[in-house]
């Protein structure tokens, strides 16, 4: 039988519930916060008080609950026993942590990082740990390192606005290697829906089955046409970026939905907010947050005509599936 590797352990993939692909509930500093303070998610109490808000949403689709796939990456910020203290007080609630990596923008000073110093094959070695044995306590931030029990259950990787550079396709060469030996799925990040092709084409080249692969943040770029050329190489979408009006409209992500499936790609879509900052989610006062899928994007894809079988493949079947390891791990 398949698993998924969600923090407190291997489970049956439709225990997950209601699956948010791309989201944050804590992060504790680093690069991103570093460029913008908003990205400071340190406060167990108010991700314990989001991810009750979603948890409860997911409970009207799934008596499971739901699952929230943290994609806080590698010094990025990540706090693992923060991360499991939050799903231990949230009833209904899962999370899958991450490893790989970001972007070469919130690393600051690339040109010394140990990315840049390391053997591809030493890299995917600490990405391939992270997923088998548990992630850092100190999040690489290096030199100890202190494994924590919670396993990462996730690859990330990104690229740049237009281009994907050096730093980020050795990124990429890791990641594809920790895939392959363990049969983890890879989310990727694309800025502002840029390089999404050239993300699957590379991983792809580089020996990623399809099916592990799922190309991120997709939907900024509007195009269905583009996106489809994506989705005929097999991998996956995954349509995020909720209630973003500045932009662009939520009608443009279900003019997308409506198209995918019309067009045969319904099994091979999978949705999350990327509610990554306090202006983004409600404990920290914004109208809209991590919840949004289940509470509003549901209902609304159910009362603008969308098939439900659809509508419960897209909040939870699909990523059911993607999120499942294609090996023992």
């Amino acid at each position: 039988m398949g698993f998924a590797r969600t923090i407190f352990g291997d489970v049956d993939p439709q225990s997950l519930g209601v699956v948010d692909s791309h989201d944050h509930l804590i992060r504790v500093g680093a690069g991103e916060v570093y460029i913008d303070g908003d990205h400071q998610l340190d406060s167990v109490p108010k991700a314990i008080e989001e991810a009750t808000y979603f948890a409860k949403a997911s409970k009207q689709w799934s008596d499971k609950g739901g699952t929230v796939v943290d994609m806080c990456p590698i010094n990025c910020g990540r706090d693992l026993n923060k991360l499991a203290e939050v799903a231990k007080s949230v009833d209904g609630l899962q999370i899958i942590a991450a490893t790989g990596f970001h972007r070469e923008h919130v690393y600051l000073e690339t040109q010394s990082h140990w990315i840049n110093r390391y053997d591809v094959k030493d890299i995917a070695q600490l990405v391939i740990a992270d997923i088998r044995e548990g992630i850092d306590a100190n999040d690489y931030s290096g030199p100890i390192v202190n494994r924590t029990q919670y396993k990462a259950g996730v690859i990330k990787i990104g690229t740049a606005y237009g281009k994907i550079t050096p730093f980020e396709h050795k990124c990429m060469e890791a990641a594809a290697l920790a895939a392959i030996e363990t049969g983890c799925p890879i989310n990727t990040h694309t800025t502002y829906g840029t390089c999404g092709l050239e993300q699957a084409q590379t991983l792809l080249e580089l020996g990623v089955p399809a099916n592990q692969i799922a190309i991120g943040h997709i939907q900024r770029n509007a195009d269905v046409y583009y996106l489809e050329q994506i989705l005929k190489l097999g991998v996956y979408l995954e349509i995020d970026g909720t209630n973003r009006i500045k932009y662009q409209p939520d009608s443009n992500r279900m003019m997308e939905l409506k198209a995918f499936y019309e067009d045969g790609y319904a099994d091979r879509i999978l949705l999350g907010t990327d509610s990554g900052k306090r202006g983004y989610q409600k404990a920290y006062g914004a109208t809209s947050g991590v919840d949004y899928n289940p509470a509003v994007d549901g209902p609304r894809m159910i009362d603008e005509g969308f098939d439900r079988d659809y509508v419960e493949k897209l909040l939870m079947r699909n990523a059911q599936e993607f999120f499942t390891f294609k090996k023992e791990g």
